[in-house]
């Protein structure tokens, strides 16, 4: 039979375990709850910004031309700068490969290899919304 000193102690270090799982549940939880998605196309914008400032048709029509004129700019932009990002990728897994055990590069590779295709597909996913 348990002491009443020892049944303290194990209530309160289970409250302690218990409280370490339920934060790291949260922060797990936090960490990957996707935001609501923003408002995607110029068009999109127009209708939220007709709705709060009260825009005629023709300032409408002249935000999203603005805006569509944005997007494109923007879209040119990382195409020119993707290369450049690209090879400070590159330069950084090569240095991490040098401090890796061959057996240990063969999984970073493989991790890169899916990592790689996660951002493929979000960027499809991107390209498909627009």
């Amino acid at each position: 039979m348990l002491t009443s000193k020892r049944k303290a102690q194990l209530i309160v270090f289970t409250a302690f375990i218990l409280g370490i799982a339920v934060g790291a549940s949260g922060q797990y939880l936090l960490s990957h709850q996707t935001p609501p998605p923003a408002a995607s196309t110029p068009a999109d914008v127009a209708d939220e910004m007709t709705r709060i400032l009260k825009l005629d048709q023709t300032q409408r029509s002249q935000v999203i031309q603005i805006l569509g004129d944005c997007q494109t700019q923007s879209q040119d932009l990382r195409e020119q700068t993707r290369p450049q990002f690209q090879a400070i990728r590159e330069n950084a897994r090569n240095r991490i490969r040098g401090l890796l055990a061959p057996e240990q590069v063969v999984s970073f590779n493989q991790w890169i290899k899916d990592l790689d295709a996660k951002r493929e597909k979000k960027e499809e996913r991107k390209q498909t919304n627009r």
